[in-house]
């Protein structure tokens, strides 16, 4: 009973000739000892993880030919997908599974192994288990996890994607030549109780893998920055958690975090906005000036909401009253403006149209204010945009959802592996931290370079891919840095982000980057 409690055994398993011949050597031991026959058999099948039948026959087949070979089994027929010769599902059932997938990603429909199996079967005629499929499914590449929620179709994805290996190229190509560095920055959290997942524990035990612990405790805030050449900061400096003081140090890790030194945090709220600004300008922008004197910037930032913070003067259409539009456009010298082949003069802005004096509706007055915030992009910019045009360096926001392109990102897995295996139950939250900060002095400029060459490899592969589109034409990103000025300035140079989905398959298709 131990063996098979303990996973040894394998069901359904068929076996080999050195297996059965073994197991009659067992059966007679056995005899030899004093059981009988039948004893003997079974006895053996404990041992073996095996039935009485499958060795009474393999017993049966040796006395009769004097020879023991692999029993008959559905599963070795050449046309069966379970056939040994076989690494996996046949190419037939390998593109129901990838077609089904992506369908279930796209429509958000349920599916599950007992459903694909269905389909499987009925659609190719493979009539297979459900922990093949769960094992098919493993050794194609997937993994059963938790949803991301996105409006965006694949091929939107993939565009942004592309519309960001093209910016980043060229400043790579700018820090090879060296006039810029790139900064990557990025923030994350562990927990005060963080610790390693698995253990050692004993079958024999009553509750087996039970543990001692409770809640994950507090969240101590990491934020930081690095480069080619290791964390961005100066060696020896120990920044405050108060944003408002000047520190040469991007390394911020604490359970709260103050845009001034009055108030309080709240380290459910930890990281906002102001917060952000704070660090752009008290520790990003000197930290960066005082290591890289002369030097471009490009940050590499995700898309978080308050790295998008916007100013007081912001302004957005939706939701604004008629007098609010009318007042926006008369500020921004707008004399007058044509909306469904009809022309408004800003003496008729404010008019009623219902009364039919001659005055636009706020549907129209909202298309103008629209229209001319387009035109006009510097009206609308945010804070850290504003900053870092004021500095001459630039944004590199990578694509929603997309962590590959962050290097920065393996940085937090390294720190909270080493922050896990130093757990014990009673640690506190200033234990936690400190051990956190002794884990980035862990963090070498060999780390770093590794950290970003894999990302590298990962653009590389995508190039290549069916999904690489337009960068089909360039080896890998090496070749993209050194194509042409001329045809990287094509590709690259002020490239914008297309301003809505797409939503058929032919504007999907012929979705182009505009200049």
């Amino acid at each position: 009973m131990m063996v098979k409690e303990s996973g040894t055994g394998v069901q359904g398993h068929s076996r080999t000739p050195i297996e059965n011949a073994r197991a009659l050597q067992h059966v007679a031991m056995y005899q030899q000892h004093g059981l009988s026959h039948d004893a003997a058999i079974k006895a053996a099948a404990v041992a073996e993880s095996a039935s009485t039948s499958t060795l009474r026959a393999a017993e049966k087949q040796f006395f009769e030919t004097g020879a023991l070979s692999i029993p008959e089994d559905r599963r070795s027929h050449r046309l069966h997908p379970f056939h040994p010769g076989e690494a996996g599902p046949s190419l037939a059932a390998e593109l129901i599974i990838h077609h089904r997938l992506k369908q279930v990603s796209d429509e958000n429909v349920y599916e599950s192994c007992s459903t694909l199996r269905a389909e499987l079967a009925a659609e190719a005629g493979v009539m297979v288990s459900k922990s093949t499929i769960h094992r098919w499914l493993h050794a194609l590449g997937y993994v059963y996890g938790k949803k991301r929620f996105s409006n965006q179709p694949a091929a939107y994805r993939n565009a942004l994607i592309r519309g960001f290996i093209y910016r980043y190229a060229r400043a790579l190509k700018e820090q090879d030549e060296g006039t810029a560095i790139i900064v990557y920055m990025d923030e994350s959290f562990v927990c005060a109780h963080h610790c390693i997942k698995q253990l050692w524990y004993s079958l024999l035990a009553k509750h087996k893998n039970s543990v001692r612990g409770d809640s994950k405790g507090k969240r101590i805030i990491i934020m930081h920055a690095m480069t080619k050449d290791g964390m961005l900061e100066v060696e020896g400096v120990e920044p405050s958690n108060i944003l408002t003081e000047l520190y040469h140090s991007c390394a911020l890790i604490f359970n709260e975090v103050c845009v001034d030194d009055i108030t309080p945090a709240d380290y459910h709220d930890t990281i906002n906005g102001d917060k952000f600004i704070g660090w752009i300008r008290q520790r990003l922008i000197p930290t960066f000036d005082s290591v890289y004197p002369g030097k471009k910037m490009y940050l590499v930032l995700d898309n978080a909401k308050y790295h998008h913070h916007r100013g007081p003067d912001w302004f957005s259409p939706s939701g604004k009253k008629k007098g609010q539009l009318a007042e926006f456009l008369r500020q921004r010298k707008v004399n007058k403006f044509t909306v469904e082949g009809i022309t408004f003069t800003a003496s008729k802005f404010s008019a009623d149209a219902r009364g039919k004096a001659g005055g636009p509706t706020v549907k129209q007055l909202e298309a103008a204010v629209k229209e001319h915030l387009v035109q006009h992009p510097e009206i609308n910019t945010t804070v850290p945009q504003q900053l870092f045009s004021d500095a001459g360096y630039e944004l590199l926001y990578t694509p929603p959802y997309v962590s590959d392109l962050q290097p920065i990102e393996m940085i937090w897995a390294f720190t909270k592996a080493l922050v896990a295996r130093q757990s014990r139950r009673t640690r506190t939250v200033d234990e936690t931290a400190t051990q956190t900060r002794q884990a980035m002095d862990e963090v070498t400029a060999q780390l770093c370079q590794d950290v970003i060459q894999h990302t590298h490899k990962w653009m590389d592969a995508f190039m290549q891919s069916e999904d690489g589109g337009s960068l089909h034409q360039f080896r890998d990103l090496a070749t993209l840095k050194a194509a042409e000025p001329a045809m990287h300035k094509a590709a690259a140079s002020d490239v914008a982000y297309t301003t809505a989905v797409p939503q058929t398959n032919d504007e999907q298709d012929d979705m182009q980057w505009t200049q």
